[in-house]
């Protein structure tokens, strides 16, 4: 059952388009992220699957329900996350979650011990009775997601989880986003910039650019859809010559190769050339690098589809789609989503 559909999705503010187009479904139980650069439409998305704002065109549900026209009910099910956190200030952290928790008419008993677990997870409890406003920034953020996981939400909406936290609270925030998933059932969307943050927590991924879905799927799909190789890697003794086609980077000798089936074979003709083998590796390429590949992909088709129409118009009807092995891919198109934080 997906727990999360968009189809067609597009928002304009004041005639600009910031979200276009937008096809995804995220099934119960799963975590997707939403990806891109700073104004690609990672916020505007979560509003409008939040009910805060309505689209322009298409069409989304949340737990089949219609974000825009019954937000009260989803909102019993649903937790958000959005940078501006929803705490009152003059509360302490332990009051702003027992107001929550009355909201969603939880038990006295059980929100006690639901707001014991998350400060406890969330490494706050020891900020249970400051007020709010005083919190630091990073303590903030991970009340705000404590406040969200209150009511144990079928579906999360996060926004930018990991943006003001330091490495180790980070991963704090990340176990217990795993933990809504694969042991509370939750469904959840990871509205990110951090690729390598995204790529931590999920298991899918929908590739933004301007407000535009460039690509979309499982890592290894969009990995085959960028064009984007394994990479053996080799460190030899010194005074080794490596093996022919290996370029030395970072320290290692590096070659790329289009299938991790082929290291046995690059390690054997290695050691039968009498090379000193101290280290051999297969790097995979990181989200970030398929990223950059699909922008640089984007790009070189819209310039060869210039020149093709400026040769032959009748070849080339406009808007006609990118097509890539293994991932959806829609012609990468130019905005911006100020609405972005």
């Amino acid at each position: 059952m997906d727990a999360i559909t968009a189809y067609g999705l597009t928002k304009q503010y004041e005639g600009r388009t910031v979200l276009q187009g937008v096809n995804l479904q995220v099934p119960q139980g799963s975590a997707m992220a939403f990806a891109g650069h700073e104004g690609s439409g990672k916020t505007t998305l979560i509003r409008l699957l939040s009910g805060l704002c309505r689209p322009t065109a298409g069409e989304c549900s949340v737990l089949g329900m219609s974000p825009a026209f019954e937000t009260a009910k989803l909102h019993a099910q649903l937790g958000v996350v959005l940078e501006t956190a929803p705490l009152y200030r003059t509360m302490t952290l332990a009051e702003n979650l027992r107001f929550f928790a009355g909201i969603h008419n939880m038990d006295a008993n059980d929100a006690q011990e639901r707001s014991s677990f998350l400060l406890h997870r969330l490494d706050i409890w020891e900020y249970r009775d400051e007020k709010a406003g005083a919190l630091p920034t990073g303590v903030t953020r991970r009340a705000s997601l404590a406040r969200a996981l209150m009511h144990t939400p079928r579906v999360l909406l996060i926004d930018e989880a990991a943006r003001g936290l330091d490495p180790d609270t980070a991963e704090i925030v990340r176990a217990l986003l795993r933990y809504s998933v694969q042991e509370e059932g939750a469904a959840l969307l990871l509205g990110t910039r951090n690729m390598w943050y995204a790529e931590k927590v999920c298991q899918s991924f929908s590739l933004m650019q301007g407000g535009v879905l460039i690509a979309r799927g499982d890592k290894e799909s969009l990995r085959k859809g960028a064009g984007v190789r394994f990479r053996a890697a080799l460190r030899l003794a010194e005074g080794d010559e490596p093996p022919p086609g290996f370029q030395l980077s970072e320290g290692l000798w590096q070659k790329d190769i289009d299938s991790e089936e082929e290291m046995p074979a690059i390690i054997a003709q290695a050691v039968g050339q009498g090379k000193r083998l101290w280290e051999a590796k297969l790097i995979r390429p990181a989200l970030d690098e398929i990223y950059r590949a699909y922008l640089a992909g984007g790009k070189r088709r819209e310039a060869a589809y210039g020149q093709q129409t400026r040769q032959k118009p009748e070849d080339s009807p406009a808007g006609a789609p990118a097509a890539d092995s293994g991932a959806a891919v829609q012609a990468e198109q130019p905005g911006e989503d100020r609405e972005d934080g």
